[in-house]
């Protein structure tokens, strides 16, 4: 691995994309039923994870509502448990989609609960709630809609709702959506459940497409709304990034972060770098040990320094300022001078014994 140092270099913390999703869809996998970490809302049945086409055009794993012939409260969809603070304010977003009628209802809800496993979530006028952010039918079908709704921390004092529907088309709310609302955590809130799901539906050729559910803590480090509806920015609808669980990565490229001066460098950083540790993957200087290696004599090693200001092999410090150091072959260098220094001292220590060896002279 090769580093610029554009600035000074510091061992230190992590790269990371922004912020984690909170909710894992990475065992989002083709079949029937719950999904690792995920409860379903309906029977089995009900429940189906399927290739298919997802917002941005690619093919991935979608969890598709497949009602039975019984109208109920839950007929496919899903639900996940995580702890949180209610000191905090979270976001919680899903894709959706719904094809061949309008029969049922979309339902889209945060829940909160407290130790007791009793509600605790709020309206914002402060009167009890139950989980619903927002239910009924979507502007359109057969078209992908992004849901966004909010619970606030319980010390919020705000009246104004922001979540709402987001058109992909047009990357802002449908006008004449009513009925949204945020929440609020109560103060003895410890539990959430986002969740997503198709209700009151008995038309067996219906389906509601679910993808790409997040919860993101809303401190300024959570992806606008913009990059949910469009990744990379493009318009195309399509990002670069690939997750895994609560991985990222990116192979499409070079990365410049602070910078656009990234050249042929797959990550450039102008600034600091703070890690716990650097692994760098690199040639080894135990040539030097071998045999018919060429050690310059002391005597040239003093010319070299005379002549040049800076030992063999080793950058001048005006090349090190314009170019930077590879941190793999400076290491590789430092090491070669450390091994030449322990062959003269072996040299030395050889003429030393040499010379007390001598017999002495009265």
């Amino acid at each position: 691995m090769k580093l610029i140092f554009e600035f000074s270099l510091l061992l230190i913390g992590a790269f990371s994309f922004a912020q984690t999703n909170l909710i894992d869809t990475s065992t989002w996998t083709v079949g029937t039923g719950a999904a690792t970490g995920f409860y379903r809302l309906g029977i089995d049945a009900e429940n189906v994870r399927e290739m298919g086409t997802d917002p941005y055009g690619n093919q991935s794993v979608l969890w598709a509502a497949v009602p039975d012939a019984t109208s109920n409260s839950s007929n496919g969809g899903f639900k996940v448990h995580m702890n949180m603070d209610h000191t905090k304010t979270y976001r919680f977003s899903v894709w959706i989609k719904k094809t061949n009628s309008n029969d049922g209802r979309t339902d889209f809800g945060i829940w909160a609960g407290n130790s007791s496993g009793a509600d605790a979530m709020l309206k914002l006028d402060g009167t009890a709630s139950n989980h619903v952010l927002w239910n009924g039918d979507l502007p359109s079908l057969d078209t992908w809609y992004l849901l966004v709704g909010f619970i606030h921390h319980s010390g919020y004092t705000g009246t104004i709702s922001d979540g709402g529907i987001y058109d992909p088309a047009t990357g802002q709310k449908v006008p004449g959506i009513t009925g949204f609302i945020d929440l609020k955590f109560a103060s003895d809130a410890d539990d959430l459940s986002p969740r997503a799901y198709l209700a009151w539906d008995s038309n067996t050729s219906n389906r509601q497409y679910h993808y790409g559910p997040e919860l993101y803590e809303v401190n300024g480090q959570e992806p606008t709304i913009a990059e949910l509806i469009d990744p990379n920015g493009s318009g195309s609808g399509q990002t670069v990034w690939t997750t895994s669980g609560n991985d990222i990565n990116y192979t499409a490229g070079n990365v410049g972060i602070g910078t656009t001066n990234i050249g042929t460098w797959k990550l450039a950083v102008g600034g600091k770098i703070r890690a716990e540790e650097v692994k760098v993957e690199t040639g080894w200087a135990d040539y030097v040990f071998a045999e018919g290696y060429d050690l310059p004599t002391l005597k040239e090693v003093e010319e070299h320094i005379k002549e040049n200001g800076h030992l063999i092999n080793i950058p001048s410090g005006a090349e090190v300022e314009a170019n930077g150091i590879e941190l793999g072959d400076m290491n590789r260098l430092l090491l070669e001078k450390i091994e030449e220094q322990m062959l003269y001292i072996l040299q030395l220590e050889k003429r030393i014994l040499k010379l007390e060896e001598r017999p002495k002279t009265q």
